[in-house]
């Protein structure tokens, strides 16, 4: 499954969207493709508990490029996308060289890959915000999960490779509830 654009704004609302401004990055960009990206660049505002482009980290905003360097690799270029509603200090964002989404701990630091694209990453957060938008609850939802999980492992097995992942953490949480 590939979400489109126009079921982006079905589920969130034009307001509800925001437009990553690829154009202000071809210098870092670059190398990446096409297919690395969602449908015209388009990402949610916010999924509850998952996602916020309301990013609170002490001056990082959105869509800052940061440059990390992390052990003895040279520093990369990163471009923030958002952050955890629930962590200001948790931050999503696209590896400019890979094409791969990050969640950056800025108090650790730390880097854990989340998503293998930009896309991928749009696609994880869509289906989990079709469930926050249509909740039922209890088993129902810890079923609707795992069901959405499996689906999901085709778009991105490595999401869930770790048992800790990002992914792997949200899904269990969802599934406790059976």
């Amino acid at each position: 499954m590939t979400v489109t654009r126009e079921e982006l704004v079905a589920l969130w609302g034009e307001q509800g969207v925001i437009y990553f401004p690829v154009e202000r990055f071809d210098a870092i960009l670059g190398p990446l493709g096409p297919e690395v990206f969602p449908p015209d660049g388009a990402l949610p505002v916010e999924v509850p508990i998952l996602f916020t482009v309301d990013v609170a980290a002490p001056e990082v905003e959105l869509f800052s490029a940061l440059r990390i360097e992390v052990g003895e690799a040279e520093p990369r270029s990163y471009v923030v996308l958002g952050g955890s509603p629930e962590d200001p200090a948790l931050l999503f964002c696209l590896d400019a060289a890979g094409g791969e989404v990050i969640l950056l701990d800025v108090q650790t630091p730390n880097l854990e890959t989340v998503n293998v694209t930009f896309a991928a990453f749009v696609e994880f957060l869509y289906r989990l915000g079709q469930l926050i938008a249509t909740d039922p609850g209890g088993r129902e939802r810890a079923e609707r999960a795992a069901r959405i999980r499996a689906d999901l492992r085709s778009v991105d097995p490595a999401a869930f490779g770790d048992p800790e992942s990002w992914w792997n953490t949200a899904f269990d949480q969802l599934e406790s509830s059976r």
